[in-house]
């Protein structure tokens, strides 16, 4: 028998007795008073606990996480009771229990599931494909929307449909919860050698690399050097140019912790978005990026193309905002030669309308935790 068998076996193995551990834990936990469970069944979209748990706790909840198997070790530090790793079928099979009962709240983070529907006609399903929801808990369910053409009839008989930006918002039937929200951080200087940082895998369906390519291209051409671009994401370094190698550098695939930290040292954030790509008019139409939200979280000025800022209310005060691909390169030019007075001037902006779309947040996650 070949190898992988065998780690095919071995990995089926540790989830079973992870799943095992974790259930013990959590039939033996005594649940207190005013607790939601945040709950997030795919293996993507935790980055969105860190927001949901400050604002829970601010709204006077304790937390306690279910997320995938494969978030284990994965996670950042969360102000959250007790964190359980289980697999699809371990969620399942808590839904069929009634220890559900003693939570006030669940909150799934995702209600499209990257997981077959049952009849194995579609690559993705929907909460309810897995899971058997009476009338008690559909009452005290709700769902975030991370696509809007996912919105059906069921979705309508929980207690709350959440979408992450006011952009999905255009009839005002839906509560948003911006989560914008990752861990304290404050203004900090500009670095002597600028670093531009650009989340997500180098691929047209999400990000335009030959704009990002082109751009380092020109700027090298009129002498201008003291920069850097970090990619992070499931990029390798063959998929760069060769000639740009010194200049975009691939992080990988980081854990959240190793991300903050890389967040952390850049100056600006490049979304690479592009008006001309089809795939790209989704951001502004039914769905949203991770990018807008670290932008605001870690205090990156974007370079952004305005076709994208200003729906998602970035503005000349607090990003650099241009109108054609063409002119990208300049864009990337002005924020090089930024002063670190202009800079800390941009990031107190963005602080401050991330105080706004935080407090908007908890105002709209309240009123339907007590509707």
């Amino acid at each position: 028998m070949s190898i992988l068998f065998f780690e095919f076996i071995y990995n089926r193995l540790r989830r079973k007795v992870s799943n095992l551990i974790n259930l013990q834990k959590y039939f033996a936990n005594k649940v207190s008073k005013k607790t939601v469970l945040l709950i997030e069944p795919n293996n993507c979209h935790t980055e969105l606990f860190p927001s949901f748990v400050k604002y829970l706790n601010e709204l006077n909840y304790e937390v306690e996480i279910i997320a995938s198997y494969e978030q284990k070790s994965f996670l950042p530090r969360l102000k959250a009771k007790k964190i359980y790793y289980f697999t699809m079928s371990a969620i399942k099979k808590i839904f069929l229990t009634s220890k559900l009962n003693e939570y006030d709240f669940i909150i799934f983070t995702s209600y499209r599931l990257y997981y077959k529907n049952p009849d194995k006609t579609r690559l993705y399903s929907k909460l309810y494909d897995h899971i058997k929801f009476n009338k008690a808990i559909k009452d005290k369910t709700i769902a975030v929307s991370h696509h809007m053409e996912d919105m059906d009839d069921f979705i309508k008989t929980l207690r709350g449909t959440v979408v992450l930006s006011k952009v999905l918002n255009q009839d005002g039937s839906f509560i948003v919860v911006n989560p914008c929200y990752f861990k304290e951080n404050a203004p900090k200087n500009k670095n002597k050698k600028t670093i531009f940082i650009t989340i997500g895998k180098l691929e047209n369906k999400r990000k335009n690399s030959n704009l990002l390519y082109n751009a380092v291209r020109e700027l090298l051409k009129a002498g201008v050097r003291d920069f850097q671009v970090y990619a992070v994401g499931e990029n390798t370094d063959e998929a760069i140019p060769s000639e740009l190698a010194e200049y975009i550098v691939c992080k990988g695939k980081l854990g959240f912790e190793d991300l903050y930290k890389e967040l952390e040292v850049a100056d600006f954030y490049l979304p690479l978005l592009d008006f001309e790509l089809e795939e790209h008019l989704r951001y502004i139409t039914k769905g949203t990026s991770g990018s807008f939200q670290l932008i605001r979280g870690f205090l990156l000025p974007p370079v952004i193309h305005e076709a994208f800022s200003k729906p998602h209310g970035f503005s000349m005060a607090d990003s650099i905002i241009y109108n054609d691909n063409a002119n990208f390169w300049e864009a990337m030019r002005f924020a090089i030669n930024m002063s670190n007075e202009e800079y800390l001037m941009f990031q107190n902006n963005l602080r401050e309308s991330r105080n706004i779309i935080i407090k908007e947040s908890l105002d709209d996650l309240r009123r339907v935790l007590e509707k």
